[in-house]
């Protein structure tokens, strides 16, 4: 048995597991994944081997890291599958860590892990289920019922959606800066974030905007259709390791907003935002972490005119967002979880016969949506609520790092 193993708590590293499993399946591996430390003397006795999926923190990923280690020394084949959105803080790096065999998601992770002294094996880029893909353009119902729920309608309003986890790397404080400029600009474009409790309190009450704390609680299919039913998808974030959002908005051909961050330029064929500065921190909710956070820091000014700009096209543009649409679906097409997939596995040592996978037919891929005209400017805040966005980008170490600048 092939057993992938992840966190219970990463829902994009759960997506990634799946997939995994799936393609292990096509390709005739009995697999099965888990969110669970399958301790090694159960793997050793039962002839299985164990793929990891974590993000690189030498203290969270510690049992992790004692599991990869312990299946080198019991003879059981494995891999720890890892991220990192930043440097790995080598302070907590054990020199019995650098005996585990690392494939990274990316290049940019690579290099880190590499600074790190790790021993990386290869690099396999996350991947897209096309047939996910192809079922959330077919069930958009799902997407519009959600949104409706909300107020909000695709019909009436520019729906730029994100959808994010609450920690300061993903960058909805600046966020909140980008809602209130694009709506003293156009009233017509309204902001939807699905986001943790704790996210809440990024924000200011606007009439542009609408978050939601269902993180983590929508199926796949439902996420998929709604960023499949949104004009736009911003991916605020400052840090990634990866950034499976934007693979999954191209393969659906929702045009994506985002910074220019490192390893999202190795993919991405999305409208991007310059970079002004790069800060670090290494604080956790809870204490320090196993990783300094290397964040892109941006300017919200021009942050809310790329989405502008991407509004105009949708409007003005069909041709150019067709041709976005084309271009970004054949750039997913190589990012087909079949392709990565299997080089992660023979990266582990697998061994099988190439197999021609079905390609779905793409659905909608020559269509544009319709896109409402430009509507008076929404008023500012108003109630009180949100962080400052200094603060919440580098949370209790600001004496540490000193002043950061955001736009």
């Amino acid at each position: 048995m092939f057993r992938v193993l992840t966190s219970s708590r990463a829902i994009s590293l759960q997506t990634v597991a799946m997939d995994i499993v799936k393609v292990a399946g096509k390709l005739g591996v009995k697999s099965t994944w888990d969110t669970r430390v399958v301790p090694s003397y159960e793997l050793r006795s039962n002839g299985d081997s164990a793929l990891i999926v974590m993000a690189v923190d030498p203290l969270v990923a510690t049992p992790w890291f004692l599991l990869a280690r312990d299946c080198s020394k019991g003879g059981v084949r494995n891999a720890f599958y890892g991220t990192v959105e930043g440097k790995v803080n080598t302070k907590y790096v054990h020199g019995w860590m650098r005996e585990v065999d690392f494939i990274a998601n990316s290049e940019y992770t690579q290099n880190k892990l590499l600074e790190a002294g790790f021993n990386v094996v290869g690099v396999a880029p996350h991947g897209i289920d096309l047939d996910s893909v192809v079922q959330a353009k077919r069930s958009k119902s799902l997407g519009l019922g959600y949104m409706e729920k909300l107020g909000l309608n695709p019909s009436k309003h520019v729906i730029v959606t994100t959808v994010a986890n609450s920690h300061p790397r993903k960058g909805l404080a600046f966020y909140d800066k980008v809602a209130e400029i694009v709506g003293g600009k156009d009233g017509s474009v309204k902001f939807l974030v699905i986001t943790e409790d704790r996210g809440l309190g990024y924000f200011k009450s606007r009439g542009n905007l609408v978050v939601t704390v269902d993180f983590g609680k929508l199926n796949r299919i439902t996420i998929l259709s709604i960023i499949a039913s949104s004009h736009i998808l911003a991916l605020p974030s400052l840090a990634e390791g990866f950034g499976l959002p934007v693979l999954e908005a191209m393969a659906l051909g929702t045009p994506v907003v985002h910074a220019e961050l490192p390893p999202l330029m190795e993919f991405s064929t999305g409208f991007t935002v310059p970079v002004r500065d790069v800060a670090y921190f290494d604080r956790s909710e809870v204490g320090p972490s196993g990783i300094v956070y290397e964040q892109h820091l941006y300017d919200a000014s021009e942050f809310a005119e790329v989405v502008l700009q991407v509004v105009d096209m949708l409007r003005n543009r069909r041709e150019a967002v067709v041709d976005w649409k084309v271009k970004s679906y054949e750039r997913a097409l190589q990012y087909s979880i079949y392709a990565v997939y299997s080089k992660l596995l023979r990266l582990m040592g697998f061994f099988f016969d190439e197999v021609p996978f079905h390609v779905p037919e793409p659905v909608g891929l020559y269509e544009v949506p319709q896109t409402p005209p430009p509507a008076p400017p929404t008023g500012g805040a108003v109630g009180e609520g949100g962080l400052d966005v200094l603060d919440s980008v580098v949370p209790a170490v600001r004496g540490g790092f000193g002043e950061l600048q955001a736009g």
